[in-house]
């Protein structure tokens, strides 16, 4: 009998899912819906490109455990599709001009640290002075290094792994917002404006508007918050201020954001973010610009020559976060019907990139339980 298999969301996640099912069931008909024009069109493209090492998320966590797995698999698509990527590592600095908190940094690294141990992480304690051997323009008290941190061309990405997913038969429909899901017989039937699309299995990866999604198929799950993170640019000869390190501020673990931090990509540009600001909206608005001056004031923590004419704003990006406080959630990764299977993938926000293969993984691990090959 012949199975149909349908991915809500073409970011990373709906990708790295399709690439996996299809890779595992070659004659299934397996379909994409995105209600953009194009793949990567939301989240997955306007991040930093960074691939975590998982230190900031308490280790018990689902998503600690997707991230430690899902960046070796990351680094080894790019590697195999010649994907630009660079191994950076990250600096996690306390500033010295914050003299009023270092005592509570010094806490907050150790616990990073402690974090390190459990997950097996290399991390290496570093003075002022061993922070300026790394990067000589960074100024701070203390910190830590993480070797293990990569950084990503998301664009190339995309391009590779969609070119990947047409190769082997997948089919994508763009401009395709889902309107309902019900369930007919054995199968699911996924209605949007362009026609209705029968599957067995539905894997919903719809980002920020994933708890949406769920609830047109009739479940019930937790209320997704978008949160928006923009980002600057240091323009002119102050992006070459840093060599290649991504430089962040000590915030301790579990923290609901990485806070404002320096990010060298692959094609040399130096950005300075993302903040992190509630949103109304499950789309984003380039219209919408925070002023420069919190960015330049985090950024001059690291860099005190740092000046107003030095930034330029890039981009903004959402982030799918459960539920409206900041404390942050795990990853809700479940199933609610068996023949046939409904996958939601809730709230992968950060570091869902970098989780995104090991994702694939895991909800293949959800199919292989209900279907046999």
């Amino acid at each position: 009998m012949e199975r149909h298999a349908v991915v809500i969301g073409a970011g990373i996640v709906g990708c790295a899912v399709a690439r996996d099912l299809k890779m595992r069931y070659p004659d299934w008909e397996m379909t994409i819906l995105e209600r953009n024009k194009s793949v990567f069109s939301e989240t997955s493209r306007y991040n930093s490109g960074v691939v975590h090492s998982g230190i900031h998320q308490e280790p018990h966590l689902l998503k600690s455990e997707l991230a430690r797995r899902g960046s070796k698999l990351l680094i080894e698509f790019c590697a195999e599709k010649r994907v630009p990527f660079e191994k950076a590592g990250m600096i996690i600095v306390a500033a010295a001009s914050d003299l009023p908190s270092l005592m509570g940094e010094f806490r907050s690294l150790t616990l990073l640290r402690r974090n390190s141990r459990t997950q097996g992480i290399p991390i290496k304690f570093l003075s002022g002075r061993g922070i300026r051997k790394l990067e000589p323009e960074v100024r701070g008290a203390f910190g830590i290094h993480i070797p293990d941190v990569w950084v990503v061309d998301q664009k190339m990405l995309a391009t590779e792994l969609s070119a990947q997913l047409f190769l082997s038969g997948v089919r994508f429909t763009f401009g395709t917002p889902v309107r309902a899901i019900r369930v007919c017989g054995e199968k699911y039937e996924v209605v949007t404006d362009s026609g209705v699309y029968p599957a067995d299995v539905v894997v919903n990866a719809a980002g920020v508007s994933a708890d949406l999604v769920a609830a047109l198929a009739g479940f019930d799950g937790p209320e997704i918050s978008p949160w928006r993170g923009e980002y600057y640019e240091i323009v002119g000869e102050k992006a070459k201020l840093v060599k290649s390190s991504l430089v962040y501020p000590v915030l301790p673990p579990g923290h609901p954001v990485k806070g404002i931090h320096l990010t060298k990509t692959v094609d040399g540009r130096l950005l300075l973010g993302p903040n992190a600001t509630s949103w109304k909206h499950r789309e984003d608005n380039f219209e919408v610009r925070t002023p420069p001056d919190e960015f330049l004031a985090c950024g001059r923590k690291f860099l005190p020559s740092l000046e107003l004419e030095d930034l330029r704003w890039a981009y903004s990006g959402l982030r799918a976060k459960i539920g409206a406080g900041k404390e942050e959630k795990d990853f809700v990764i479940r199933w609610e019907r068996i023949h046939p299977l409904f996958v939601n993938l809730l709230g992968i926000e950060s570091p869902g990139f970098t989780s995104a293969f090991a994702i694939a993984e895991h909800v293949r691990g959800i199919v292989e339980s209900c279907y046999a090959a």
